[in-house]
């Protein structure tokens, strides 16, 4: 009995941070009531308080979920890479991040919107969460800074040029679908996005 309550007390809170990760992806922090999020996940509103005590504790569990769904499909993919040459890291890098914005357009939108608004939850973010990952990240891109493969000068600067050559096609995907009838979210568009994308940074990186 005791074990089927865990369950059930499981369930509802994968559907509340289901339907919160939506709702604050969708509109911020700021933008969303968890009433909102609470018909959204089809649960009675006290259930939120119950599993989570606050709007923001809900938030900091969806930022942590968001972070668990990256590590469990990237993050541990490339730590386990660390020894494999720079031009391989620098191509795993780029289509990881395409395809986690292709398959993962929510926890996209969710990072974009945690820029917004309270600055003290996006340095919680940032420390808790972000850091890691760009640590991981800036030290590939370093690597391929001195193959001649990425450009030279601020790491950091480059990791943001990068990101937002890759993924700012999924922020406006719908837009993108409709002018040019292209599906971004296919496999060949992935690889030949990955393709554009690396030819914009060094003429090196075509012969990946």
């Amino acid at each position: 009995m005791e074990r089927a309550e865990q369950e059930r007390s499981l369930h509802t809170k994968n559907k509340i941070l289901s339907a919160a990760l939506s709702e604050f992806a969708s509109t911020g922090f700021d933008g969303v009531s968890t009433r909102a999020i609470a018909k959204k996940a089809e649960v009675n509103h006290t259930l939120i308080s119950h599993h989570f005590g606050s709007k923001e504790a809900l938030w900091k569990a969806t930022a942590k979920l968001c972070f668990e769904i990256y590590s469990e499909h990237n993050f541990e993919k490339r730590r386990n890479m660390q020894d494999a040459e720079a031009p391989t890291l620098i191509r795993v890098l780029l289509k990881d991040s395409i395809r986690f914005c292709a398959n993962y357009p929510d926890i996209h939108h969710f990072l974009i919107q945690a820029n917004q608004g309270d600055s003290e939850r996006l340095d919680w973010f940032v420390e808790n969460y972000l850091r890691t990952i760009y640590d991981e990240e800036l030290d590939i891109i370093r690597r391929a800074q001195k193959l001649g493969l990425a450009p030279q000068g601020d790491s950091m600067h480059i990791r943001y040029l990068l990101l937002g050559a890759a993924t700012s096609i999924y922020t406006f995907a719908p837009q993108f679908t409709r002018l040019s009838g292209s599906d971004p979210f296919s496999d060949e568009f992935i690889e030949q996005h990955v393709d554009y994308v690396l030819s914009l940074f060094s003429s090196g990186t075509k012969k990946l």
